[in-house]
């Protein structure tokens, strides 16, 4: 029970609920001493200098509670808004300077979760340009709200590739949720990252992202396209900050498959594969380089190396009987491969590995 209850004073933010369905929404928050309530029904839209609601779609309604503070809008059988307010129990004219300030009020914190989105990133792109719809997302509540006009922008055909980097480093320090962040940074496309400085600032984002399975989830989503050797190492680079071996392995896999590349990043290739600490999901990734286009020697006598660093035995002596009949049987290859061979302390396994290679 105390420990319930230092959680109650600790936590500011106690209970947090938006959805949206069909242009249905709700949002609640409270702190335990005040609370804020929005419900939706419709496609809600503010007049233009966001003082008043200026239409509801049809059988819609809006309803406002903060605190003591209550709202609610709606159409009459005559086919007009209707405003019903109150404040500490006593009903508010909506002509009157304490009415409209009411719904001006009332009107922001529905900007903050949301409410009437489009409708505010237009007016603001309209007086203050991007910056402006910047300086809004440090504003609003959640999320899912800031989420929605990052997405917005990021999918905008008026937004400058300049002006995208400015977004990405938006979507890092002011999105929290994993899953929020991801989906956002898997609508950039192919056009878009062939910009450096796009790039950078993505996997920068890429890697705040605290779950390890949305993390492998978006650079999956980034490697199905096409990359360039920078991309390809700052694909390593993120993996490296991956925890899970599993998802680790299955990412470095996906990046094999669409091809490596030779030189430094093949170096950094194997570095990534030994940060891998499961003796078994780094084995399969070397097999999967066994499999692949080798070119040179250098690649090859990196790829032996790189199988002294699994420590199972067993699966060394497997990654190596793979090696061996892929390799070519040159001679530093050959000597490189029996240093190799010689860690197993196995006779039966160094065996069946040394003979592999004649």
């Amino acid at each position: 029970m105390k420990t319930i209850r230092n959680l109650s004073v600790i936590l500011i933010i106690l209970f947090l609920a938006a959805s949206c369905h069909h242009n249905r929404s709700s949002y609640i928050v409270s702190d335990g001493k005040n609370e804020l309530e929005i419900q939706s029904n419709g496609e809600i839209q503010f007049n233009e200098d966001e003082t008043a609601i200026q239409n509801i779609s049809n059988n819609g309604y809006l309803k406002y509670r903060n605190n003591d503070k209550k709202l609610l809008v709606r159409y009459t059988n005559n086919n007009k808004l209707k405003y019903e307010l109150s404040e500490n129990g006593q009903k508010l004219n909506p002509e009157t300077a304490e009415g409209k300030k009411l719904i001006a009020d009332a009107i922001q914190d529905m900007i903050s979760t949301g409410i009437d989105a489009q409708g505010r990133m237009k007016r603001l792109i309209a007086k203050g340009g991007l910056q402006a719809v910047l300086n809004e997302v440090d504003r609003l509540k959640n999320d899912f709200t800031k989420s929605m006009y990052l997405e917005y922008l990021i999918t905008s055909d008026s937004i400058r590739m300049d002006e995208m980097a400015s977004i990405t480093k938006k979507i890092e320090t002011q999105i929290g949720s994993d899953f929020e962040k991801s989906k956002l940074l898997k609508r950039f496309s192919a056009t878009q990252m062939k910009d450096s400085l796009i790039s950078q600032a993505y996997f920068d984002a890429v890697k705040s992202i605290g779950s390890d399975f949305e993390k492998a989830n978006v650079l999956k989503n980034r490697i199905w396209q096409p990359l360039n050797q920078q991309q390809f190492d700052a694909v390593l680079i993120a993996s490296n900050t991956i925890g899970s071996d599993f998802e680790k392995a299955n990412l470095l896999k996906e990046l094999i498959d669409q091809g490596i590349y030779e030189g430094e990043s093949f170096t950094k290739l194997l570095s990534s594969v030994d940060h891998i600490g499961s003796d078994f999901e780094k084995a399969n990734v070397l097999k999967k380089l066994v499999g692949k286009d080798i070119k040179t020697d250098e690649q090859w006598i990196g790829l032996i190396n790189g199988t002294v660093q699994v420590s199972s035995e067993f699966e060394r002596c497997n990654v190596l009987l793979q090696i061996a009949s892929r390799m070519p049987k040159s001679e530093e290859i050959k000597a490189n491969y029996m240093k190799a061979a010689k860690t197993i302390s196995s006779e039966h396994e160094l065996g069946r590995v040394a003979q592999a290679m004649n």
